[in-house]
């Protein structure tokens, strides 16, 4: 038996050492170090070509935003048709989200649907804003610190806030970094509560520590008033009530200043902001997300075909230097040279792509786009063709806002067969102010002739204008080099044909307004990219890898966060054994006040789910304490896991045969005696399985801490995810780690069962020191 007391004292001293050697462990979103650098390469800032258009179209649509954000009336206010709304916690779990088809369209602010959208291409920003609004830092209702803090943003000129927007909204992370408190700090230090993974207003950067707009113009005004600020990274929806439980003296992290939260927390304005909803581009296939890379690391290219006149060869050799350019005259031909294999590529406008594809089941379109573009008309430039193209416009703004072009849109160009789709009859309109002779090319749907008939998008848009406007049309087809000399020499007034709007063009011709947003697209045999992508497979594997662990030491969080999990893990385990065995002892003898206290607080405690019971300590009981998320995670998991050993002791105990009570009592054993000796041992094998699956579960649970502020090993994987967009590794590693966390504790709990329960043991272990041959 004394062994069992040994194994005992053993595992306690153990998870001591354990907890004493990492309590140390310091929150890796303090502080406010100098990032080095930020993350990612920024993609265009265009807006790119939403799946949806209208408010009308979002109708049985999904809609999610982050918890906190309570918004879901603005949304119905817009679009009352939307057949559901979700919440998340975090920011890349509303991208996986829309990526993967679970949601149509998420709403957040100006400045991270923006960055969202510049950072996958597959995505693209709603056309239209919900609402107008500001962002604001948050105080608690009637605070003694909000003038003083509105006086020092007072004093920040205008001009400096707005070269910090645009530092941390632009493309170059190379300047993304917050100046070190080297000042005084004289008057103290505040706490504030900040969002840490809501890029580029507040997240953690390099080396773990947080940086952002809001947390370089809070430092400005905190060098203002002479204090330094202890940032405190957590979930968006625990910012506002950690302002007014007052475990925060500021709140901030892309927090719009609604009318709702005016009533609950005051707020300093800071800088104009605007409700975005974030949809998939069209054309991007849900769950299907292109590769956030360059294209030329995933696809070979040493041909490609493209169309006589096009400016998409600039493009095309931005990414492939050394491809051979073939260059043909129609469409038709150059599918024909990349399904027989001549080509690898065919360079194609969107909408044509698409078409195309429909058409032909053995091509198909590369993920990512080589670039986006606008489409116009072009007119000639004189004064004929600037009076022709300003009346052009008024006819485009006019059937953008009555919605004629929007179903234009959706009539031609949602990649269905439009050799049977009905066109608007121009050949008998009268030609009241004269003729227009319209420029054309074959490029299907935008342009497509069905018998004498010119059809499509752009002919119906051309018919619309010439219907509406007094004009008789007369199309005139030509190849697509011929496009830009008809209009210059006088041929034609229009011209048409998918036509991207770039400088070099506009140097020569006029052009209308944008009545189509697209983009330069690759066309791949679906043999070739199927091919290209078994080939990448491990290739995306190991840059995956690279981006999780290796780019910018990020494995360094992932090593922070298992230091908190364990920490929380053992001392949880550690304290709540020694809890739960001091209230068995006080309730053992059937005590009635201590019996009925811990009834209750064991019913209160198992009653309850374990966020809610963090959640209750820490902004209920403990708000006015400066006591950290850490330690009431601990105290939150020491009490379930106390309660959990009260039930197992008080089970185990209740297993053995009071008959050796009575025994002990018999052979002169006092009370305490006899529980020590005699009932403890035969009790500890009873409950030991239970205790070890209680461990396991205990570690688990844990990952819910990131709800009180706690930067635990599943909360370093939510900051992870928010920097690469990447979900496989991020994900992963967390369920690895903590298996494997689990595993190890299990294996000690296991090897201490061994030694307590004499049938677990081999025969040399329980006859070791017996002399057999006496």
């Amino acid at each position: 038996m004394k062994k069992a007391y040994r194994a005992l004292c053993f595992m306690l001293i153990v998870a001591f050492l354990l907890s004493a050697f990492l309590v140390p462990v310091k929150s890796t979103a303090a502080g406010n170090e100098v990032s080095e650098s930020g993350i990612g390469e920024n993609a265009s800032e265009s807006k790119g070509n939403p799946e949806y258009k209208t408010f009308d179209d979002l109708n049985g649509k999904k809609v999610a935003m982050l918890t906190g954000a309570p918004f879901e009336e603005l949304v119905r206010s817009k679009a009352p048709g939307v057949a559901e709304f979700s919440y998340y916690n975090s920011l890349p779990d509303l991208v996986l989200a829309l990526k993967s088809g679970k949601i149509d369209a998420f709403l957040t602010n100006n400045a991270i649907a923006m960055l969202v959208v510049n950072r996958n291409p597959e995505l693209a920003l709603f056309p239209e804003n919900l609402s107008d609004g500001v962002f604001g830092f948050a105080f608690a209702k009637g605070s003694s610190e909000l003038s003083k803090w509105q006086a020092a943003y007072d004093s920040i000129p205008k001009e400096t806030v707005q070269k910090l927007w645009e530092k941390w909204t632009g493309a170059d992370d190379s300047i993304k970094s917050v100046p070190e408190q080297d000042w005084p700090g004289k008057n103290g230090t505040v706490e504030a509560a900040v969002a840490d993974t809501l890029e580029p207003m507040s997240y953690v950067g390099n080396n773990g520590k947080l940086i952002g707009f809001d947390i370089e113009l809070l430092l400005l005004m905190a060098k203002e008033l002479d204090v330094h600020i202890n940032f405190n990274g957590m979930e968006f929806s625990a910012i506002l009530s950690s302002v007014q439980a007052g475990k925060a003296t500021v709140g901030a992290g892309s927090i719009i200043a609604t009318e709702e939260r005016r009533h609950s927390v005051d707020f300093i304005d800071y800088y104009p902001a605007a409700f975005s909803l974030v949809v998939r581009s069209n054309g991007t296939s849900a769950g299907k997300a292109p590769d956030s890379e360059d294209i030329a690391d995933t696809f070979r290219v040493d041909k490609a075909a493209i169309l006589t006149g096009t400016m998409f060869s600039d493009s095309l050799l931005k990414v492939y230097p050394d491809a051979e350019l073939m260059y043909f005259n129609n469409d038709a031909d150059m599918i024909n040279a990349v399904i027989g294999g001549k080509v690898d590529v065919v360079v194609f406008d969107e909408p044509v792509a698409i078409y195309a594809t429909t058409m032909n089941d053995d091509i198909t379109i590369y993920p990512k786009k080589l670039e986006p573009l606008d489409y116009g008309f072009i007119f000639s430039k004189d004064q004929k063709g600037q009076e022709l193209c300003n009346e052009f416009n008024e006819f485009l703004k006019s059937i953008k806002n009555d919605g004629t072009l929007d179903e234009l849109e959706k009539k031609w160009l949602s990649g269905q067969n439009v050799e049977n789709v009905e066109m608007t009859d121009y050949r008998k309109l009268p030609a009241t102010k004269g003729t227009i002779n319209f420029g054309s090319i074959q490029t299907p749907p935008f342009l497509l002739w069905r018998g004498d008939m010119l059809c499509g998008f752009e002919a119906e848009i051309i018919a619309l204008f010439c219907k509406d406007n007094g004009y008789a049309l007369k199309p005139v087809e030509m190849n697509f080099d011929a496009i830009l000399s008809s209009v210059q020499t006088g041929k034609c007034d229009i011209s048409g044909g998918c036509i991207a709007k770039t400088d070099e063009r506009k140097e020569n011709v006029l052009f209308s307004d944008t009545y189509y947003a697209g983009g330069i697209v690759l066309v791949v045999s679906k043999d070739e990219l199927e091919k290209a992508n078994k080939d990448d497979f491990f290739t995306s594997l190991i840059d995956s890898f690279q981006k999780t662990f290796i780019r910018e030491q990020r494995w360094k969080l992932f090593v922070e966060g298992i230091l908190r999990t364990l920490l929380i893990s053992v001392s949880s385990i550690f304290l709540g054994t020694v809890l739960g065995f001091i209230v068995f002892l006080l309730c053992r003898n059937g005590n009635p006040f201590a019996n009925y206290i811990t009834r209750f607080c064991i019913w209160l405690i198992q009653g309850m789910p374990m966020v809610v019971l963090l959640m209750i300590l820490y902004y209920i009981i403990f708000a006015k304490s400066t006591i950290s998320g850490t330690l009431v995670s601990i105290i939150g998991f020491t009490m379930v896991f106390g309660a959990s050993v009260f039930g197992m002791l008080k089970s185990g105990v209740g297993a053995v045969d009071s008959g050796q009570t009575e025994a002990a009592y018999a052979l002169g054993y006092t009370d305490w005696a006899t529980f020590f000796k005699i009932i403890l041992p035969q009790a500890l094998p009873h409950f030991m399985p239970a205790f070890k699956g209680e461990v396991t579960s205990t570690i688990k649970a844990t990952a819910i801490v990131g709800y009180v502020a706690v930067q635990d090993l599943t909360k370093m994987g939510d900051i992870v995810r928010s920097r690469t967009y990447d979900a496989f590794f991020p994900l992963i590693a967390v369920a690895i780690v903590y298996f494997i966390l689990a595993g190890i504790l299990k294996f000690i709990i296991g090897r201490i069962e061994i030694l307590i329960n004499p049938r677990l043991r081999s025969k040399d272990t329980i006859l070791n020191g017996v002399k057999k041959d006496d």
